[in-house]
């Protein structure tokens, strides 16, 4: 486009003016030059393109840093220079003149060097005040950091204590020592004569913080010793709450009854479902054990009730998070809102960062650490707010600032931890190895396949045809997952070379921990090819089945392996008789990684304890294994202080794991071998029962499954498949049982034997007060009167036998001896007894601190094992919770049977139906009430189920079984089945007699899915079957049940389906068509398959044979009747009619068909 002519002028005057402006510029500036300005003379600028130039110079900042003043002890406090955001940092040497230069009036204690190896200098906190004012004085050159107002206002009144050498209350629940010595007088003297001097320090610790304070002692220092001491303290005050994760509840309950003697077994209720909630208790128990899932689905009830005293075990579970609080975690925040006095007890109080502990600290002592979490954050977590990938912004928690603070403020207040390595220095020391991997590609598609990413044909071609980035995440990294799986393979290549693979009868034991199902069930199904005995908890193991693990590994020699999922028991439980624990996984956390290792390295443990951790090259497992160092240090600066604290996980040593391990380790091998040999030669007894329960999440331990493990039926002590008699014969004769279980302890009463028998001759007793134990002596005449008066109880949730007292025409009820024993122990005392006749020659007298050591009466106690272990699982089932006397056939009779059914469970006219028909199985409606419906829910985010319960007209609600009225806390508002029902008794036979599931449940609790004709533990046979493959199951079910495995059928079924009803049913043993339908419990046995397939075809040839033998005789009594007829036609026909009918009703009954019968089964 041309321009036209006066477009042209315009532009040349354009660029004329530019041209005269550029040359006024120029000589302007070097008019400038020539004639500089004089101070002081205003002159203009006359540039012209000022404002087209306009360059920026940043000012100069004065220097400026930050003074923080933190509490570094008790009585001391520091001042340390930080570098400031927008201000030059001078550095640290500047700052330090400066600040010397400043606070040259006070007097400086001392310099220190912090953590990050900065100096910083050290005043007495009494010049806190005249510090702060010097500082503030200095506002151009310093910005400050001052202690937080609450934090230094409690430190500064504790460390008047800490002068004075002298506790001093300084809150409302804090209690003098006066006080505290009466509390401990309390104990029993067995209790605090096992106390160690640490543990002593605890207990006073927490009596003078009024039972509120957080015991973080390092793991298997006993912190469950130390909170039953103070539980004993206050157990006349009101009932004691335990909760603690699902797998330690019966853990809490053996330790209960082994230190306090005085809790007989009705004073501990351990809750597994709504059937145990307290609430349905007619008395109120000392002790309550619940899970922290049960706490959440019975929070309501349990807000209820009065509590003297709430123990939290492994309170780092009550983690602080972002936002609002899960249920779990917030039900336990609830109730300690309403208990005056409460004990937490975690090993690590903080998992991954110095957040995690407000929670806690909050409930020791609200407002401590801030009015609110985030406060918190704000002062000692360096809250900041970071743009994350997406261009979102979210709050950073997870550092930490002024955590040498935090430390004292903890330790002055509601915390106390002590270390390993400053308490028990005897303990032997823990190496750590990491093995690292190098993954092959073969490996990576083996696991993609094994979660699904990939078809089976993939792993079919060669691996060298599918590209490595087809194979990898799109970040390049394998699933936490995968890489687990990947890893199993060099595993497999690294154990086999291990000399319990090579079977060593002195190979030391061993634990597996990993984190994912697939990648446990790839560890079982080499030990399994292997032919080894091992024992596995993971998510899915029930409770009762864990505790027998525990056991099983601890006591007997044959099993050498434990396979364990890290968040299911990773914590709490004491497997010190391992001495190597092996890490396939990497934990989340590094203080989950210390807790695991803890389960072999605690208190019992006599040698070193080798952890070997499984890294993969160039895998996710480097980036983690770096941030769980940085999470560590940051976690132990706040629990165990400046010195104290991890800097890192040491390691001993890297070895590399590729092709060519196994010629490089032939000579590493052959000296682990001699190592373990000669660590066996020195092997001292390991700890049989556990002092301590320590630190994860409440993992399907038993409450929602069908298979519950209830606090009744629980215990079956004397004949489990893996029963303590066997385990502690095998233990005692292998030298593996440790004294410390069989010690004579010394038990108090406040009635002696000499008050109770005043006619024993055998005996001579001395006065006892409530402090001191009954004291035996044994005499020379044989004292059966003694004898006589015994009592046992058994407890159903650990098994011990609780002695008792009972003089007939004297005491109206048992007296407790307060005394309490496992049944394992009577058979150390055998080979005890047998040992003192030769050494004494049975004429010299002994004094015998323990009714269980007085040879008097020993035999009555081991006839009372005996005798018990004879019995039906049913029969202990009635008999548990009751003052027994000898002989328990005579017990058994005088429980008192329903109205309708008789001792052996049936109906007492019999009954051929299998199953009741749901209109006879309640009671009649009165006529003043009438039909609603209720609706409930089975569990959170499920349906509502509809039922019908009779409400009279006043609004009382009726038992949905006998129709009478209920008077349950929840009666009107029903939350749950049982509600329905007036009590637990009605409610289980209501259940019994409309589910069939149910009384399968009942059923397993009881006999635990053992089958009682050949012995066959089916329950373990589908546990251990179902993580193999096809191959594997068909093999280990020929070796383990060969008679399920020689029927096609069955085999195929259990194979491809490895299920609880594929394995064993519930078969009638009085069979229903001979009256046994409409049974209870007592009719009922557990046959596996092979064993019911037998009975029931045993049971339909002989009903065939007597249906035969019932024709033949009607054949005959007809034939006879005809031959023998010489009446009219009439009369003939007549009779022949009425003997017709009347064989036809005896054919009838003798072919009776049953609905869905079991037996009616073909002849095939």
């Amino acid at each position: 486009m041309e321009l036209t002519e006066e477009q042209q002028r315009q532009v040349e005057a354009n660029r004329a003016a530019a041209i005269a402006k550029r040359k006024a510029f120029l000589e302007s500036k070097a008019q400038q030059q020539e004639q500089p300005h004089r101070e002081g003379e205003i002159t203009t600028n006359p540039n012209p393109w000022h404002l087209f130039k306009c360059q920026k110079f940043p000012k100069p900042q004065p220097i400026k840093f930050l003074a923080r003043l933190e509490i570094c002890s008790s009585d001391s406090f520091s001042v340390t220079p930080v570098p400031l955001p927008s201000f030059p940092f001078p550095g640290h040497q500047h700052c330090l003149s400066t600040l010397n230069s400043i606070l040259s009036n006070v007097m400086l204690s001392h310099f220190t060097q912090t953590t990050g190896g900065v100096k910083a200098c050290v005043f007495k906190l009494t010049e806190y005040h005249a510090v702060l004012r010097q500082l503030k004085a200095e506002a151009q050159a310093l910005q400050v950091e001052e202690i937080p107002w609450a934090t230094f206002n409690v430190v500064e009144r504790l460390s008047h204590s800490v002068a004075a050498g002298r506790w001093t209350p300084v809150r409302p629940e804090h209690l003098a020592d006066e006080e505290v010595e009466r509390l401990i007088a309390k104990l029993p003297r067995t209790l605090l004569d096992v106390l160690l001097p640490f543990q002593h320090d605890g207990l006073r610790f927490a009596l003078r913080r009024g039972a509120r304070c957080l015991i973080a002692d390092d793991m298997g220092l006993g912190k469950t010793l130390q909170a039953i001491a103070i539980a004993g303290c206050f157990l006349d005050e009101g009932s004691i709450l335990v909760v603690c994760p699902a797998v330690l509840r019966f853990s809490w309950a053996e330790e209960l009854e082994r230190w306090l003697p005085f809790c007989l077994p009705a004073d501990i209720h351990l809750v597994f479902g709504h059937q145990d909630n307290p609430i349905y208790l007619t008395r109120s128990p000392r002790v309550v054990v619940i899970s922290y899932t049960m706490l959440h689905r019975l929070r309501k009830n349990m807000l209820e009730l009065e509590w003297a005293l709430l123990i939290v075990d492994e309170s780092h579970h009550v983690r602080c998070t972002k936002k609002t609080e899960p249920g779990e975690i917030q039900a336990v925040l609830d109730v300690a809102s309403k208990v005056n006095r409460i004990i937490l007890l975690s090993g690590t109080p903080s998992l991954s960062r110095p957040y995690d502990i407000y929670n806690q600290i909050n409930m020791l002592w609200p407002g401590l650490l801030g009015k609110t979490k985030y406060e918190f954050a704000k002062t000692y977590c360096d809250l900041k707010y970071i743009k994350g990938n997406q261009g979102k912004y979210f709050a950073d928690y997870s550092k930490g600032v002024r955590l040498e603070e935090l430390n004292v403020l903890l330790k002055q207040t509601v915390m106390i931890r002590r270390l390993k390595e400053h308490v028990m220095l005897q303990l032997p020391p823990k190496r750590r190895q990491i093995i690292r991997l190098l993954i092959k590609r073969s490996d990576i598609v083996a696991a993609k396949t094994a979660i699904g990413e990939l078809s089976i044909e993939a792993t079919e071609r060669e691996s060298e045809d599918i590209p490595l980035e087809n194979l990898d995440e799109p970040d390049g990294k394998l699933s936490y997952q995968e890489l687990g799986i990947a890893k199993l393979s060099g595993f497999r290549e690294w154990l086999a070379l291990h000399p319990i693979v090579s079977g060593s009868e002195n190979a030391s034991k061993m634990i597996i921990f990993a984190h994912h199902l697939k990648v446990l069930d790839g560890v079982q199904e080499f030990i399994c090819e292997k032919g080894i005995n091992f024992v596995r908890i993971d998510g899915n193991t029930l409770a009762r089945d864990r505790q027998s693990a525990v056991v099983s590994f601890r006591s007997s020699p044959e099993v050498k392996i434990a396979i364990i999922g890290i968040l299911a028991a990773g914590f709490g439980l004491d497997f010190s008789t391992a001495q190597e624990v092996v890490f396939l996984e990497l934990p989340q956390c590094p203080t989950l990684m210390l807790q695991a290792e803890d389960r072999a390295h605690r208190r019992g443990q006599t040698n070193a304890v080798n952890v070997y951790i499984f890294c993969a090259k160039d895998t996710l497992d480097e980036s983690h294994w770096k941030n769980m160092n940085k999470s560590l240090q940051r976690v132990s600066r706040t629990t165990d202080g400046k010195y104290d604290a991890m800097k890192e996980i040491e390691v001993e040593g890297i070895s590399f794991l590729d092709s060519s391990f196994k010629s490089d380790n032939r000579k590493e091998q052959s000296a682990c071998k001699v190592a373990v040999e000669e660590t066996q030669l020195d092997e001292q007894p390991p700890a049989v029962n556990s002092n301590d329960s320590e630190a994860s999440q409440d993992d399907k331990s038993g409450e929602g499954s069908p298979f519950v493990n209830k606090s009744t039926e629980s215990f079956n002590v004397l004949a489990d498949d893996v029963s303590c008699q066997d385990l502690s014969k095998a233990s005692v004769l292998n030298g593996s049982c440790d004294a410390d279980v069989f010690e004579d302890m010394e038990r108090y009463t406040g009635k002696s034997f000499e008050d109770t028998n005043p006619d024993m001759k055998c005996v001579s007793t001395t006065e006892a007060d409530d402090n001191q134990s009954v004291q035996l002596v044994e005499a020379d005449s044989h004292c059966s009167n003694q004898v006589d008066f015994l009592r046992f109880e058994v407890s159903p949730y650990t098994g011990r036998i609780h002695l008792y007292t009972c003089i007939l025409g004297t005491d109206k009820r048992p007296q407790p001896l307060y005394e309490n024993f496992r049944p394992e122990e009577l058979e150390l005392l055998c080979y005890v007894a047998a040992d003192e006749k030769q050494v004494h020659g049975g004429k010299q007298k002994r004094e015998y601190v323990s009714v269980k050591d007085n040879p008097s009466c020993k035999h009555a106690l081991l006839a009372f094992a005996e005798e018990w272990k004879n019995l039906r699982s049913i029969e202990r089932r009635k008999l548990i919770g009751k003052p027994l006397q000898l002989p328990l056939d005579v017990e058994l009779c005088y429980l008192s049977e329903s109205n309708n059914h008789n001792s052996k469970g049936l109906l007492n006219g019999g009954s051929k139906r299998r199953k009741t028909p749901l209109i006879e199985i309640s009671y009649p409606l009165p006529l003043d009430a009438v039909w609603r419906k209720v609706y409930l829910r089975s569990g959170h985010g499920k349906k509502e189920k509809e039922y019908t319960q009779g409400w009279t007209m006043t609004d009382d609600p009726l038992c949905k079984l006998c129709q009478k009225q209920c008077q349950g806390k929840n009666a009107k508002r029903p939350e749950f089945l049982e509600d329905l029902f007036c009590n637990l008794v009605c409610y289980e036979e209501y259940r019994m007699r409309t589910s069939n599931r149910f009384l399968r449940e009942e059923l397993f609790k009881i006999e635990h899915g053992v089958c009682t004709n050949c012995q066959l533990d089916c329950h373990k046979l589908v546990k251990d079957t179902r993580p193999l493959s096809l191959e594997r199951r068909r093999e280990f079910i020929e070796k383990i049940a060969p008679n399920v495995a020689k029927r096609k059928n069955m085999l195929e079924k259990l194979v491809n389906e490895p299920t609880e009803g594929n394995a064993w049913h519930a078969d009638h043993i009085v069979p229903v068509y001979e009256g046994g339908g409409e049974c209870k419990l007592e009719n009922l046995r557990t046959l596996c398959v092979a064993c019911h397939y037998d009975v029931t075809a045993a049971q339909c040839a002989e009903r065939c044979k007597a249906k035969a033998n019932a024709k033949k005789k009607l054949k005959e009594l007809m034939n006879s009747m005809k031959n023998g007829i010489k009446g009219s036609a009439g009369a003939n026909i007549k009779d022949h009619r009425v003997i017709d009918e009347r064989g036809s009703i005896i054919e009838d009954e003798l072919l009776v068909e049953v609905p869905g019968s079991a037996y009616s089964l073909a002849d095939s």
